[in-house]
Formats: C-alpha cells, sequence, structure tokens
C-alpha cells in the first residue's frame, strides 16, 4: 500500500524520534573541491531538521563552500546483516548557527541539541556561557529523506520530498 506525503512524513518523525532518544550519532556527508568528507555527529531533530554542534574542521569549511549536505541516520544493526536495518538519508541544506549572528535561532538549537544537558553528563556543569561565542551549531534542512526498513517480512522503502 502506498503512503501519502504526510504518511510518510509521520513514519520518519516516528524514526528520528527512537533514534534520538537512543542513539543521536549519523553520519555527516560534505563536498568541497569533488573531494567528499563523511563525519560522524551527533544530532537532534526538531521536525524534520536536523541540529548538531561542530568544532572548527574540516566539515565546516566544507559547509561554507558548498551547503548541500547528506546525513545519514541509522539504527544499529550488528553484524552488518541487512535483514534488520533501519535508517534514512537526508539530503538537504546546511546552514551555520553562531551566536552573535543570530541569537535566536542559536539559542533554539542549543536547547534542541541539549547542550546544557550534554555539558552536565561530561562536565559536571552546564556548558559555560563564555563558549557560547565560540560554537558553531548546524541546521539541516532536507530536500528529499529516502527512509528504508528491512525488518519486517518485505523491505519498505518512503521516498519524501520537501516540493
Amino acid at each position: 500500500m502506498e503512503q501519502n506525503r504526510q504518511e510518510v512524513e509521520e513514519i520518519i518523525l516516528d524514526f528520528l524520534q527512537e533514534h534520538g532518544n537512543a542513539y543521536f550519532t549519523c553520519a555527516l556527508a560534505t563536498c568541497h573541491d569533488n573531494m567528499p568528507r563523511n563525519t560522524p555527529v551527533d544530532a537532534r531533530n526538531d521536525g524534520l531538521n536536523m541540529y548538531f554542534s561542530a568544532d572548527k574542521g574540516g566539515k565546516l569549511d566544507n559547509i561554507r563552500q558548498n551547503p548541500n549536505v547528506c546525513l545519514a541516520v541509522f539504527i544499529p544493526i550488528g553484524k552488518g546483516d541487512m535483514k534488520n536495518a533501519r535508517g534514512l538519508q537526508m539530503w538537504g541544506k546546511a546552514h551555520l548557527i553562531k551566536c552573535e549572528e543570530n541569537p535566536e535561532e542559536f539559542e533554539k538549537a542549543f536547547n534542541i541539541i541539549r547542550l546544557d544537558e550534554v555539558s552536565m553528563l561530561t562536565n559536571n556543569r552546564p556548558f559555560p556561557e563564555e563558549a557560547r561565542p565560540h560554537l558553531t551549531l548546524v541546521k539541516i534542512v532536507p530536500e528529499r529523506i529516502a527512509y528504508f526498513d528491512t525488518t519486517g517480512e518485505k523491505p519498505v522503502k518512503h521516498i519524501w520530498s520537501s516540493g
């Protein structure tokens, strides 16, 4: 049975919620001058948009040059048996968010990523205020998402598009 756009979006949102509650880690693909780069990032969703914090380096340089990215979000399957795989590929535009350039969007992203919570777990204190101006947050706005699920009797693939 073919799902409509809204049903596919709900399936994807349910998957992103499950992933965000248990795993966070995704694979971000960027490209510059025909050289691909793939980086693990811990991302959280707000609707279909994905957010993560980024250290200075190649992925940010690539995004500045070419904001087209692909994010792979998946549930670990163990031992490579693709008969129990669930995940998605998200193609879209990456937007860099800095505190001094867009304080409202920065605060929203900061809270979605739960950086105070993460800092409490790793450093026993909220994220330091003095570090905020040096932090770059990234928002990915999807244009196309391919979701797959091979855990059932028959593999399922759904395509969502922003247009």
